[in-house]
Order: structure tokens, then C-alpha cells, then sequence
């Protein structure tokens, strides 16, 4: 009797370990705010809505054409890359076909700009965008465009040719 019922206990034991086993516990750390990303992106010309759109994550160009409405039927699209990832501040104008035959200016924020991004410039060469981001990193950021011209490798005439491809 005292046989059956030992085993009886430890069967009933391992039952309630088989079926209701120990649940872990899970502890939460609270992390508070935290910061969003805003990214402005200014488009104008043949477009519906032309303006100033905030976004918060990255989007190709294509993407956040999409938010100023119908582009115009005279829209030069060739000249702009669509697929093209917006990660900072950016920049658009749409040209019309026939009216505007100037290339499309992208302007690139020059306090946020990665080397990548610099080196797209017209004019900027990879020791003048290293140069800049050193600076950058050393003094702050720029606050007026003509600081750029403290720059190794940056003169009054590079400052003049890469000046219409950046913002602050």
C-alpha cells in the first residue's frame, strides 16, 4: 500500500511538472522617449502640390514625389533619379520639358551630408568632402554657407560652383 501510494505521488508530481510547467518571468525596462527623425524634403516645379514634406523614415524619391500629387504630363523626369534614398534633407524641382532646360539641383545639407553625398557635388572632390567633414566634426556645424570657405581645399570659386547644390 505505501508502495502505491509513493507512486502515486510522484506520478502525480511529474504530472503537474508536465502539464503546468514553471512560467518564466519577464521583466521590462522602460527606455523613455525616443528621439524621431525628421527629414524635410522641399519639391517644386510640374507638380500638383508643391512644398515642404516632413518624413520620418527613409524613402526613395519616387515615394515622396508621390505625396505632391500628380506630376504634370510636361515633366522632365529623366534627369532625376527615382530610386534615389532619402535619408536627410533633400531637395526637388521638377522641370518642365521645353521650359526649363537646366539640370535638376538636388541641394544636399551640408552639416548633415555623409562623404557619399558630398561627392555627388559638381565640383566637390573626395579630398575637398573629407576635408569638410573634418572641419565639420572639429568646429560644428556651419551656419552660413560662406563658413565653407574656411575649408582646406575650398576657395572663393569652389565655393561659388558648389554653392547652388547646398543647404543649411
Amino acid at each position: 500500500m505505501r508502495t502505491k501510494l509513493g507512486v502515486m505521488i510522484v506520478i502525480w508530481l511529474l504530472a503537474m511538472y508536465w502539464f503546468f510547467p514553471k512560467k518564466e518571468e519577464t521583466s521590462f525596462v522602460e527606455q523613455g522617449k525616443q528621439p524621431v527623425d525628421i527629414m524635410k524634403v522641399e519639391i517644386e516645379g510640374a507638380v500638383e502640390f508643391p512644398g515642404v514634406y516632413h518624413i520620418f523614415e527613409p524613402m526613395t524619391v519616387k515615394d515622396v514625389l508621390c505625396y505632391a500629387g500628380k506630376i504634370s504630363e510636361h515633366a522632365d523626369l529623366s534627369q532625376i533619379n527615382l530610386s534615389e534614398v532619402i535619408t536627410k534633407d533633400f531637395y526637388i524641382s521638377i522641370p518642365e520639358i521645353g521650359v526649363n532646360t537646366s539640370p535638376v539641383t538636388v541641394k544636399i545639407n551640408v552639416n548633415e551630408a555623409s562623404f557619399a553625398q558630398l561627392i555627388t557635388i559638381p565640383g566637390m572632390t573626395e579630398s575637398r568632402a573629407a576635408s569638410l567633414i573634418i572641419y565639420r566634426e572639429s568646429h560644428g556645424d556651419f551656419s552660413h554657407l560662406d563658413e565653407l570657405l574656411n575649408v582646406k581645399y575650398i576657395g572663393v570659386a569652389t565655393l561659388e560652383k558648389i554653392k547652388p547644390y547646398l543647404t543649411l
